[in-house]
């Protein structure tokens, strides 16, 4: 039989064993609330004292990544749409910085060209057709022996120039001078020259004689007198250039007298002398 000692030990051991299971079961009690009062699931989070749910925001960084995205992609179309703006208003404003003056001069050039160029088509398509048709052949021959003899100074002619008196009463002018003359006409775009009744052309010639200058064999006296006929402006302004023609007369101490006028005409011939050795060469056509 158990002495009263040894139940009292063992009824010690029982309560012992009782209040550690109680304690074990409230620590997982109060580890069971924890979990529960801080566990988030996207809704909300209960407090342990009862106050009002607290509202957590997932973070989702999938989300985010494709926002970013979309404004990267945002921001690439506006940049876009300022670079294409930018070029039209430079392209627009090419001519924005000439003056008026500017602008208005080249436009007049502009003009200018398109007028020449429509006159130019016109011409060639009329020289095409008439080629073509032969029909203004002999028109075309005989505009052709026209512009031949007054070259060649065959034919009398008139028309638009001026006229140069040379007094050379010391007798001082020399054939250089003369030649000088006759090349700044030329020059000048004379198309008919003549001197003191002599008609001057491609094979004039000018030499010194005992009693003056020679012009085509012909001797010449003063006062000589020259006729062109040509834009008499042109004429005028050419040959009174300094150290032109006319500057070459009065250095030599003859006085000149230039007039310009509406008609002047051009009576003296060249008698044209056949070539000797020039044969035209033979159309292979």
């Amino acid at each position: 039989m158990a002495t009263d000692e040894e139940k009292r030990a063992a009824d010690d051991g029982t309560a012992a064993d009782g209040a550690a299971a109680d304690a074990a079961t409230g620590a997982d009690a109060a580890t069971g609330a924890a979990e529960a009062g801080t566990a988030t699931t996207g809704g909300t989070a209960a407090t342990g004292d009862g106050s009002r749910p607290i509202a957590r925001t997932p973070k989702d960084g999938r989300g985010q990544s494709l926002r970013a995205r979309i404004l990267i992609a945002l921001m690439c179309v506006l940049l876009g749409i300022a670079i294409v703006a930018q070029v039209r208003q430079t392209q627009g404003d090419e001519f924005s910085s000439l003056r008026q003056d500017d602008l208005v001069r080249l436009l007049d050039e502009v003009t200018q060209r398109n007028e020449q160029l429509t006159a130019e088509g016109e011409e060639l398509r009329a020289q095409r057709s008439s080629l073509q048709s032969g029909s203004n052949a002999r028109q075309f021959a005989e505009d052709y022996l026209t512009l031949q003899s007054i070259l060649a100074g065959t034919v009398p002619v008139e028309g638009p120039g001026v006229v140069v008196e040379v007094d050379d009463p010391d007798g001082e002018v020399s054939a250089q001078t003369m030649v000088h003359m006759l090349e700044e006409l030329r020059n000048a775009g004379a198309e008919a020259v003549e001197v003191s009744g002599v008609r001057l052309t491609a094979t004039a010639s000018f030499t010194d004689g005992p009693d003056g200058v020679i012009a085509n064999g012909e001797p010449l006296t003063s006062p000589y007198e020259w006729r062109a006929i040509g834009n008499p402006q042109t004429l005028s302004v050419a040959l009174d250039i300094p150290g032109g023609a006319l500057a070459g007369f009065r250095n030599a101490g003859a006085t000149v007298d230039l007039v310009e006028r509406d008609l002047v005409q051009i009576t003296a011939v060249v008698q044209v002398v056949e070539p000797e050795y020039a044969v035209p060469v033979e159309d292979e056509n």
